[in-house]
């Protein structure tokens, strides 16, 4: 038997690929900083290689529970609730650590973990992982 899956699975769905993909960009081009001469420089080099290295994996990691969220694994479902939760901590610790007073990257992941979780969650959602 199969189950159609939800729109607002779909779209937590696109939303984390989309996250992730643009994760691993962001790696990639961390990656490239190390040429940099200030990087050089500095002798920094292999600090800015592997947090772009892991900046990469993590996007994957993100590619591959979107992966299991949308064929309607509970486990990838729970995965990518703690994974986006995590991520609006961070920005939480960021904007302390930061003291600037720029709330943007907060409501901004605010904003992608309500739209990732709540459907996930709720309604139709949450009666598309039941069945699996």
């Amino acid at each position: 038997m199969t189950v159609k899956r939800p729109g607002g699975v779909t779209f937590a769905v696109v939303l984390m690929y989309i996250g992730g993909i643009i994760q691993i960009a962001l790696g990639v081009l961390t990656i490239f900083l190390r040429y940099a001469p200030d990087v050089a420089a500095d002798g920094t080099t292999f600090a800015v290689s592997l947090t772009g290295a892991g900046m990469v994996l993590f996007g994957l990691f993100v590619v591959a529970l979107a992966s299991g969220v949308a064929r309607g694994s509970r486990v990838s479902r729970l995965s990518a609730t703690v994974v986006v939760a995590l991520g609006l901590v961070l920005m939480l610790a960021d904007l302390i650590v930061a003291d600037d007073g720029d709330w943007s990257g907060v409501a901004i992941q605010g904003v992608v973990v309500a739209c990732v979780v709540v459907p996930l969650w709720t309604g139709a959602g949450r009666r598309y992982f039941a069945v699996r």
